[in-house]
């Protein structure tokens, strides 16, 4: 399904769990005791001091944790409650950073803890540059942080130039389609003058990915698109760079090209298993290739990074119980998802879910909310006109709503297979098989062969009585089972 993006601005305060892999404590000396090796960012709200690094300085430092320190990052918005903080382990690191800019200078402060010394009312340990080069002010931040370095890569993970460091964390900045295709040409052009900067690389990929949705012919689909190009060059000067894999995998998933974005995430595992983005990517690419057990493990160990503050994921919804057939599970995941946001693909799964169990009026409530001119994403908006059409008996206003949507997507040439097959169930639903198997072919070709639903969704009733059904079958099959040997679930255990 395509990403459902991320408009919150990211805040100036990090907080950061580090469980450091039973490694004792440095420099800091935060601790006595030994702990694991994971890393964990929650983020409270934004403060005048970080007006100047604001959302690029988060996304920067939680970069360099992961790759640094193969750390576990995740972001909250404040500071634990008393409960929660009784729910982490003790030597959970917390971190938190101000920061401004002079002239191209970065005047930083750091300020460490963890979840033990902050229940017993101990002062932070604080780290503070005034006015520094920004890679010499980062550089002498890592060797002091109280986390042990196992990959020396900091230097291919920033820009040599001030200037272009401050270009890098706006670009950073970006969280919307619009702006980061707006930001293409100013992208493009730190590349050009940072060609070693692995950030640089995967922020103009973001943003080409990102422009996908807004104008395909900016960035080009595929193995032959700037944008696979982009992140391939940011993986290749940080190998297992988990970000830069993460969205490259997301990429290559939403253009039917599952099998290379399981192999980058195969490899970026090896490096880097402790970085729970990956997981959510080989879960993503799983699902829509069929690899179920390979998805719902996959799920399961970015759970048990995250530990008990998991959140459900703000790219899409989790569809991997749905197509497993547990839908006690996928339940619990929209309810999760809901609690953080309210949009028109959460009103969307609400509905579908309410139709699963025969509810149709709760289903209708879901669908006219989701169609509310204001919500967004808009494919997702449409579609839930599309379902209260029906439900509302107006099938045909339903198919013209559909065809409509179609026919823009077709021209946009967004090959995004998850969702090509919603518009197959839609078809189906409303009475239109010939348009529903065509629908349903075309989420093959696009990447989308999860026989497993394709064989039970009830809303692809009508298809699976279709003359072309047993062919379309077959090959879905086909196409899960070469997939199945070369990525069995072992692959990516860590």
């Amino acid at each position: 399904m395509a990403l459902l993006r991320a408009t919150m601005a990211r805040p100036w305060i990090l907080i950061a769990v580090a469980l450091s892999l039973g490694l004792v404590a440095t420099v800091l000396n935060l601790s006595g005791h030994r702990t694991t090796g994971r890393i964990l960012i929650l983020a409270s709200p934004l403060d005048d001091h970080g007006k100047d690094l604001g959302p690029g300085m988060e996304t920067l430092l939680s970069d360099c944790l992961e790759v640094l320190a193969g750390a576990t990052v995740t972001h909250a918005s404040s500071l634990p409650s008393p409960a929660d903080l009784d729910r982490l382990p003790p030597d959970t690191r917390l971190l938190r950073f101000a920061g401004s800019r002079s002239g191209d200078q970065l005047t930083l402060t750091l300020e460490w803890s963890t979840v033990d010394r902050v229940r017993s009312g101990k002062a932070w340990s604080v780290e503070t540059l005034d006015r520094e080069p920004p890679l010499e002010a980062m550089r002498h931040m890592v060797q002091h942080w109280p986390l042990p370095v196992r990959f020396h890569q900091l230097e291919t993970l920033l820009p040599a130039s001030s200037q272009n460091f401050w270009l890098l964390l706006q670009s950073l900045s970006v969280r919307n389609d619009q702006s980061a295709a707006a930001q293409l040409e100013a992208t493009q052009r730190l590349v050009e003058t940072e060609p070693a900067c692995a950030i640089a690389w995967t922020v103009l990929g973001d943003h080409l990915y990102r422009s996908l949705w807004v104008d395909p012919t900016k960035a080009g689909i595929g193995l032959n698109s700037r944008t696979h190009r982009a992140f391939q060059k940011a993986a290749g000067l940080v190998p297992g760079y988990p970000r830069a894999t993460f969205l490259w995998s997301m990429m290559l998933t939403d253009t039917g090209n599952q099998g290379v974005a399981l192999e980058a995430l195969k490899d970026a595992v090896r490096l880097r298993p402790d970085t729970p983005d990956l997981y959510l990517g080989i879960a993503y690419a799983s699902r829509t290739a069929g690899l179920l057990e390979g998805a719902r493990r996959a799920l399961a160990r970015r759970s048990k990074l995250l530990g008990p503050l998991a959140a459900p994921s703000s790219w899409f919804a989790e569809t991997t119980y749905l197509y497993l057939g547990n839908l006690e599970a996928f339940g619990q995941e929209l309810a999760r998802a809901g609690s953080l946001r309210q949009d028109a693909s959460i009103h969307f799964y609400n509905g579908y879910f309410a139709l699963l169990h025969g509810q149709d009026k709760q289903a209708l409530d879901f669908m006219s909310a989701g169609s509310d001119p204001g919500m967004n994403p808009p494919h997702f908006r449409t579609l839930c006109r599309v379902y209260r059409a029906y439900l509302e008996g107006r099938p045909q206003d339903g198919l013209v709503e559909l065809r409509e949507m179609d026919e823009i997507r077709g021209k946009l040439h967004i090959p995004d297979g998850e969702w090509t097959f919603k518009e197959a169930e839609a078809y189906a639903v409303l009475g239109d098989a010939d348009r529903g198997v065509d629908c349903a072919t075309r989420a093959f070709v696009q990447g989308f062969s999860c026989a497993a639903w394709y064989e039970n969704s009830p809303f692809l009733a009508k298809v699976r009585t279709h003359p072309r059904w047993p062919t379309l079958r077959r090959n879905i099959r086909e196409r899960q089972a070469v997939l199945e040997g070369s990525f069995p679930p072992s692959a990516f255990e860590p």
